[in-house]
């Protein structure tokens, strides 16, 4: 009976899930199509107490990813492991108080509160605005100004160079919500039963470099009219809506998050994302010291595999039938965010991360 209560508790969540998420990002992102509908007389009337609907949106995200990270934390017990006999390693408790501390500070507190409680309008006073669709992980930021430059083409690829991607898995707005709803009860099994894996899936990563080469070629576009070239506003607009709807708004929100109970929690971080296409390019081709060993301790068990998030068959480094292999991935042949889970799942500890230094 219990299994039965659970089962339907989680159809009904599976029912309401992708509609709230269709809403509430459309709401943050398009209210004018709200407007227009007739749901609402106003921009203003959007407005709850005086705020946007961008920060009650912001807010509720940065509640969830914040309190799941909390619970790892003061838990200390695995994320990956059933029961209390397994200990929170301090790879994972470093990563969960990383993705709390980023996604409050970094990604509410200083784009929400600060500039609020110093505007003269007053914190529960928002000003009519336009929407900001920006997004940090857009690589077209790094052709319109030295911040996003120095971000893109400097900062990033040193963490990939000494990290891999675990960018992906310890600061990335789109990644902490992934890596905190990942290690729920029903998110794990989301990971585990949902996400892509085998050949096609490996091979429709491929669609993430188309991703990356449009990001480039508007970038290319903006830096062009930002010289002052020419003048191709209806280029320009078209990348932008083509930014706007199709990788930000169908990949990153319907398909990236919308998708979680179908296809796992990394859907976006594989099939869209520009910037973390960029990384394992960056990895593959220039280098990287992140890397993933398999020990001789190694039985075959195959749970790697099924913590992966990114579908990446673990189990193929580490044995073959069921025989250590010593084999080891990183971004040269694998998509690998480092997110520990499948170090930390494996009961014998057959897979550890090779130290930088070395």
């Amino acid at each position: 009976m219990k299994n039965l209560k659970r089962t339907s508790a989680e159809m009904i969540f599976l029912v309401l899930y992708f509609p709230i998420v269709v809403f509430g990002y459309s709401i943050y992102k398009y209210p004018d199509f709200f407007i227009k509908l007739g749901l609402f007389e106003n921009q203003q009337s959007l407005y709850f107490l005086g705020k946007h609907p961008s920060f009650w949106y912001s807010l509720i995200y940065t509640l969830i990813v914040c309190s799941l990270a909390l619970k790892v934390i003061l838990s200390g017990s695995s994320p990956y492991k059933k029961g209390k006999k397994n200990p929170l390693v301090s790879y994972q408790r470093n990563k969960f108080i990383s993705i709390f501390f980023i996604q409050l500070i970094f990604f509410f507190i200083v784009p929400y509160i600060i500039p609020a409680f110093s505007s003269s309008h007053g914190f529960f006073s928002d000003p009519i605005t336009p929407v900001n669709k920006n997004a940090y992980i857009y690589i077209s930021r790094a052709f319109t100004s030295w911040g996003g430059f120095l971000y893109i083409f400097v900062l990033v690829p040193l963490s990939v160079w000494f990290f891999g991607k675990r960018y992906c898995s310890w600061f990335c707005a789109c990644g902490n919500l992934a890596e905190t709803i990942g290690i729920t009860k029903w998110g794990s099994g989301w990971v585990k039963f949902k996400t892509p894996r085998g050949d096609l899936a490996k091979k429709m990563e491929s669609l993430q470099t188309v991703f990356l080469s449009f990001a480039f070629i508007y970038g290319g576009v903006l830096f062009i009219d930002l010289l002052g070239v020419f003048s191709s506003s209806t280029l320009s607009e078209g990348f932008l809506l083509y930014q706007e709807f199709i990788v930000d708004f169908i990949f990153g929100a319907l398909i990236g998050v919308g998708a979680y109970p179908l296809f796992g929690t990394r859907m976006w971080c594989r099939y869209g994302c520009p910037l973390a296409k960029f990384m394992e390019l960056f990895g593959r081709y220039v280098g990287s010291k992140f890397k993933v060993q398999a020990g001789e301790s190694c039985k075959g068990l195959d749970l790697c595999t099924k913590a992966c998030p990114m579908g990446i068959a673990v189990d193929s480094y580490a044995h073959k039938d069921k025989k250590p292999t010593l084999g080891s991935f990183g971004l040269s042949n694998a998509p690998c965010i480092g997110c520990g889970g499948c170090i930390d799942i494996c009961p014998v500890k057959a897979l550890s991360f090779v130290p930088v230094a070395k």
